[in-house]
Parts: C-alpha cells; structure tokens; sequence
C-alpha cells in the first residue's frame, strides 16, 4: 500500500469516527456561576425569595447534527436546581437574605428559563453554530412588579461538532452571562 493509499485511509477512517461521535446524543451539566465582580451591595439585609422554572416545554437544547435526531443535546435533571443556588448565592453577596419561596419577603423574584439554545447549520464542511441563553424575570416589591427579558449568546464557524466539555462550557458561559446580568439589573430590586 502506498503512502497516499495509507493517508486517504487514514483520512476516511477519521472521517467516519468523528461522524460516530456527533450522532451520540449529550446531556450537559449545566452548572451556572454569577459573577458579582463590581456589583455593589445594595441588599442591606432585605428578604428575597427566589423562585426558578423552566418555561422552555423540555430539556432539549439542539442537537449536534441538525440532520440526526439521535445526536440530540438536553440539560440534566438538576439544571433548575443549580440555577437556583446561583441566584441565591449572587443576591447573597449583594447583602440579600434569602428566604424560601411563599414566606414574607421584601422581593419575589420569579427567573423563568425561556431558551437554553443550540443550532448547527446543516451541511458544508464549515458550519455556523448559534448559541445562546434567555431568562426572564418578574420581580414584585410591594405594589411595584418589574419584568425584564437577560439574553447571552453567539455565533461562530465550526468544522466538528464540539465535545460535550466544549457544549457544556459553552452553554454554562451563556448562563451565567444571562444570569449575572438579571442579579445586575438593580431595577429588579429597587423600589
């Protein structure tokens, strides 16, 4: 067998292994962290209460390969979870006190998860990949009620499918960005 012979092989053989991998299905962990760098403390011990959901109708986020529904990318079951410990330990370093859903508080903060996204253009070696995150919130203190709609998100030129670890960092990226810019907002606890 000659060198090009054994290259092309080698090529195709990659080729096929890589076409394997993106038709595996992924579940994320998506564990959001609020950055509260440069947030002042404007909390001065008032009480909030902190309720998530998710409003998206499902943990799918995408898939790998649009052309493929077994290469299908969803959130694991704690995702809500996590982000509801981010959100209590961000309004914590405000100098909130974090009271649980349905006691007295001062401010009742509802975080809907509206997208967790992931779309990957069909076909072409270069594919555009979009992704991005949206919340949105509902803040009532006294008889005053907010809503605000945080977005976080991109697009880029792929040539593979990116790893699970990439996906994951990729997605707890646009979170977090969507999520620090809610605990930024001060309109969602100013009176």
């Amino acid at each position: 067998m000659t060198t090009a012979v054994r290259h092309l092989s080698s090529v195709l053989l990659f080729i096929l292994l890589l076409a394997g991998c993106a038709s595996t299905p992924q579940i994320l962990p998506v564990i959001p962290q609020i950055d509260a760098t440069g947030m002042s403390a404007r909390g001065a011990g008032r009480t909030i209460a902190i309720e998530v959901v998710d409003a998206r109708g499902g943990t799918l986020v995408g898939y790998r390969d649009p052309t493929r529904t077994e290469s299908a990318i969803s959130t694991a079951p704690e995702l809500l979870s996590n982000m509801q410990s981010a959100l209590e330990a961000g309004y914590g370093k405000l100098d909130f006190t974090i009271v649980p859903v349905g006691a007295a508080a001062d401010i009742a903060l509802e975080v809907r998860l509206t997208e967790l996204g992931y779309r990957r253009a069909e076909g072409g070696v270069v594919r555009e990949l979009k992704t991005g995150a949206t919340v949105e919130a509902t803040s009532v203190m006294r008889e005053k009620t907010v809503t605000a709609i945080y977005r976080d998100g991109q697009g880029k030129d792929t040539v593979l499918p990116p790893s699970l670890s990439a996906n994951a960092e990729i997605l707890n990226r646009h979170l977090n960005g969507a999520l620090s810019k809610l605990v930024a907002d001060p309109r969602l606890t100013t009176e």
